[in-house]
């Protein structure tokens, strides 16, 4: 059982929440394996601040501290859903590249403060997150279409996608309602639902807090007006790309058809029609500007 005490209390504890709900100070791994503490380095990973030792079996809580702290409840998705989603392939990186355990929920760790534990400091100054992205490969993060893998802040982003979506989609059900009240307990208990199916859900209060922002800016920003507004955004940035591939295919079909007429100078644009399978105007357009 969790109990949550004064920090007066909390240090003396032999573990300890390394975190609050909504901004992230420490990334932590749980690495069970007995060279735990000091085999990242043959692991080619950033030099962990702090490790704290099982001294039983050598099992580890590796430390990062960040100088910097990410903001896991976002309040404005246009502004800081890239950082977040910066921030969490990182952590899934580093996860991997640590081989630490991806069923760890990173609620609590293993209190560096408690004399239980062997702990070692290996890097006095903290990071930020460029630091720790030079040791990573995340291109198989960069895609912001695909979620990441449910690993530590990969679940906040996941969780953020999806209520979002949710929420983006059916705002239009509580138009009728005077307050938002209603809304936001609807947009949380969606996702309280998507979390569960995490293999290690988050906590109800990130839940929480994730479905009251999501709720609270979808409710003041997707309005009457602004909803029209956004549909119409989307339609017509959807209509400019249709016409740009249109386009391009209509470009590419020409130079194919002039290529075909210098290689059989001798062919008439219905021959050229008949071979290519397109119409005879489109032949007779594009020979007529290309030659």
């Amino acid at each position: 059982m969790l109990l949550i005490r004064q920090k007066e209390q909390a240090v003396k504890r032999r573990y300890i929440q390394q975190n609050d709900p909504f901004d992230l100070y420490w990334l932590v791994y749980d690495v069970d394996r007995p060279t735990a503490h000091y085999d990242w380095d043959d692991l080619h990973a950033p030099a962990p601040n702090i490790t704290a030792m099982n001294l039983d079996n050598g099992h580890s809580h590796l430390f990062y501290g960040l100088w910097m702290p990410v903001i896991k409840c976002i309040e404005n998705p246009k502004v800081h859903k890239k950082p977040l989603r910066y921030a969490a392939s990182i952590d899934v990186a580093l996860s991997i590249k640590l081989n630490a355990d991806p069923g760890y929920a990173g609620l609590i760790c293993k209190n560096p403060l408690h004399s239980h534990w062997n702990v070692q400091v290996w890097q006095s100054e903290l990071y930020d997150l460029s630091w720790l992205a030079d040791y990573l490969d995340l291109e198989p993060y960069r895609d912001g279409r695909k979620h990441l893998p449910p690993i530590g802040l990969g679940r906040n982003c996941t969780l953020f996608d999806l209520t979002c979506r949710w929420a983006y989609t059916h705002i239009r059900e509580f138009w009728g309602f005077s307050d938002n009240t209603c809304f936001i307990d609807a947009v949380t208990q969606y996702a309280d639902k998507k979390n569960e199916a995490f293999p290690v859900p988050l906590p109800y209060s990130e839940v929480k807090a994730t479905g009251k922002s999501v709720g609270r800016w979808t409710w003041r920003n997707m309005t009457r007006e602004g909803f029209t507004e956004w549909c119409s955004r989307k339609g017509k940035a959807g209509n400019i790309k249709s016409v740009a591939v249109r386009q391009a295919k209509s470009q590419e079909r020409a130079e194919e058809i002039r290529a075909y007429k210098l290689a059989h100078p001798e062919a008439s644009i219905r021959k050229i029609a008949e071979v290519l399978g397109v119409g005879r105007d489109m032949v007779h357009r594009a020979l007529k500007v290309g030659f």
